[in-house]
């Protein structure tokens, strides 16, 4: 008996190690790159409100040349290697994450604060949770259903909270309807997408990298209907003040004494590109290893982590009103972590 129960202890062990080798680095991925994300993002929109287009643009674009050469066969005519997954499903799942992107963006052009932008997003596991029951005949324990519910009140108390503070600062009310209205598209849309990436992956395995190309490489001609406006936004970046390579970390050494300035909001387009493919690397990795709902909560918790630096750094103000939504949102997140997960079993097999 004493050997078995040793047997086990040592095989849980190993298990456990097994599965923080592969979780360290993705939520490393996850928390370092997106909380890095949005400060290079809320340092662009506070001098271009409206550049949404131009940084999704380059977010594909940098992402899908990452991606180039693992997925790419050389010669005489360069062709895709053969895929895992159908071409199909990655269309659709390239519509949804195209519309996701852009919709998340263009509403920070309408008086969204960052900290709203991030509570609203939140929302992402009622909307997930309602997706999977009407769209995939999912059911969910109560206990589960109730976390949910107190991330749906905070958000509408802070949502509520946030748009009076606005319209009383500025009058700008309209403006703050039609970005929680692109917001509260983009969460739907993002609901639909982890629910179908989970089911691709159930199918047809953990291909996370074979995704994560194809769903910014696929996307890139759509861009073209935004042409004209990438064009207004470069050329807003292009003007704003320079600033000289030398003077940053590292940079400075490599470029020894040559003097070159650069606007400084291409700077901040960068590093939000960079973070971005850091932040998609781990976001679609954890897609492959864990239900949409978990991913859904790990999200929460690093918004959470974005929300104090957005505050901390840019000193955004937070009302009475959007600390309390703030409160319940990750109060359920918390309470969701803490109930056993459950396989959510369809309609029919009731």
């Amino acid at each position: 008996m004493g050997a078995r129960n040793a047997q086990t202890a040592t095989s849980t062990t190993a298990t456990a190690a097994i599965l923080l080798s592969e979780w360290i680095p993705v939520i490393g991925l996850i928390f370092g790159g997106c909380c890095s994300n949005v400060f290079a993002l809320e340092s662009l929109v506070r001098e271009v409100p409206k550049c949404g287009n131009l940084i999704t643009f380059g977010q594909f674009a940098f992402i899908t040349l990452v991606g180039l050469p693992s997925h790419v066969q050389l010669g005489w005519v360069p062709r895709l290697k053969p895929r895992q997954v159908p071409i199909q499903r990655w269309m659709v799942m390239v519509t949804l994450y195209f519309c996701v992107s852009v919709l998340n963006n263009l509403a920070l052009g309408y008086n969204i604060s960052i900290p709203l932008h991030i509570v609203f997003r939140s929302s992402g596991l009622i909307a997930n949770m309602l997706c999977g029951y009407f769209v995939m005949n999912k059911r969910y324990p109560r206990m589960q259903a109730l976390a949910v519910v107190m991330v749906t009140i905070g958000v509408v108390m802070a949502t509520l909270s946030s748009v009076n503070g606005t319209h009383e600062q500025n009058g700008l009310m309209s403006d703050s309807v039609i970005g929680i209205g692109l917001l509260s598209l983009g969460v739907v849309f993002a609901a639909l997408l982890g629910l179908y990436q989970e089911q691709t992956y159930l199918k047809y395995g953990k291909h996370w990298r074979e995704g994560l190309f194809y769903n910014h490489l696929l996307a890139l001609p759509m861009f073209l209907f935004f042409y004209k406006d990438i064009g207004h936004q470069i050329h807003a970046l292009s003007r704003s003040r320079p600033v000289e390579l030398g003077e940053l970390p590292l940079v400075g050494a490599l470029l020894g004494s040559n003097r070159i300035s650069v606007p400084h909001l291409w700077i901040s387009l960068l590093v939000n590109v960079l973070s971005q493919w850091a932040c998609a690397s781990g976001v679609h990795q954890m897609t492959s290893m864990s239900t949409s709902l978990t991913l859904n909560v790990v999200l929460n918790l690093r918004k959470l982590v974005s929300l104090v630096v957005s505050v901390l750094l840019f000193q955004n103000p937070v009302t009475p009103g959007m600390m309390a939504g703030c409160l319940l949102v990750f109060a359920g997140t918390f309470a969701y972590s803490k109930l056993r997960p459950a396989v959510p079993v369809s309609k029919k097999q009731e």
